[in-house]
C-alpha cells in the first residue's frame, strides 16, 4: 500500500527512473557464518596478534608486504577480517576508502590496522605514521576508531598504542 502512495506523490518522470532496467539498484548485505558469541573478544595488543597470526599466510609474511584489519563491534568481539592490500619486498598501497568500506558493510564499531615487514625489522617508518593517521581521521568522520595498529614479524611485533605512537 505505501509504494502505490509513494508512486502517486512522485511525477511521471520520478516514476520511470524507480522503474528503469537501465539503473542498477546498489544494496549491501553482511552475514556472517559465525554466532556472536562465538566470535573472539579482542582486549589487547597480545589477542590482536593470536587473531593476525592465525589469518597471515606464513608463506608471505617474509616475501611481500600486505596490509589487513580486524573488524570490531562494541563489545570488542571481532567480527571478521579483511586483507586489504598485498605489495612487493618494501611497501603495499593502502586506500582508506576500502578500509571503511569494509568496516561499514560488517557494521564494525572499530578495526585495527595491521601490515607485515618483511624485513623482519618492526621500526615504524614516518609512512606507516601518516598512513595511521590519515585512516584515524577519516575513521574519526565516520564513527569507526582506529584501536591500533600492529606491525607484524615472522618472530615479533609492535603495537602503535603500546608504544604511544601518534595515540
Amino acid at each position: 500500500m505505501n509504494e502505490q502512495i509513494y508512486s502517486h506523490e512522485l511525477g511521471q518522470s520520478d516514476r520511470k527512473l524507480l522503474k528503469s532496467p537501465s539503473l542498477a539498484e546498489i544494496s549491501l548485505k553482511y552475514e556472517s557464518s559465525i554466532a556472536l558469541d562465538e566470535c573472539p573478544t579482542v582486549m589487547s595488543p597480545e589477542d590482536a596478534e593470536k587473531l593476525l597470526r592465525d589469518i597471515w599466510d606464513e608463506g608471505t609474511i617474509q616475501l611481500k608486504e600486505e596490509f589487513a584489519i580486524l573488524l570490531l563491534n562494541n563489545a570488542k568481539k571481532c567480527l571478521g577480517w579483511s586483507k586489504i592490500s598485498s605489495g612487493g619486498a618494501t611497501a603495499t598501497i593502502v586506500d582508506p576508502a576500502s578500509i571503511f568500506q569494509v568496516a561499514l558493510l560488517a557494521n564494525a564499531t572499530s578495526i585495527i590496522l595491521a601490515h607485515n615487514h618483511p624485513s623482519g625489522n618492526t621500526d615504524v617508518s614516518k609512512a606507516d605514521k601518516t598512513l595511521t593517521k590519515r585512516i584515524k581521521k577519516s575513521g574519526k568522520m565516520l564513527g569507526i576508531s582506529v584501536e591500533d595498529h600492529l606491525i607484524i614479524t615472522t618472530d615479533t611485533y609492535i603495537s602503535f598504542r603500546e608504544q604511544e605512537i601518534i595515540w
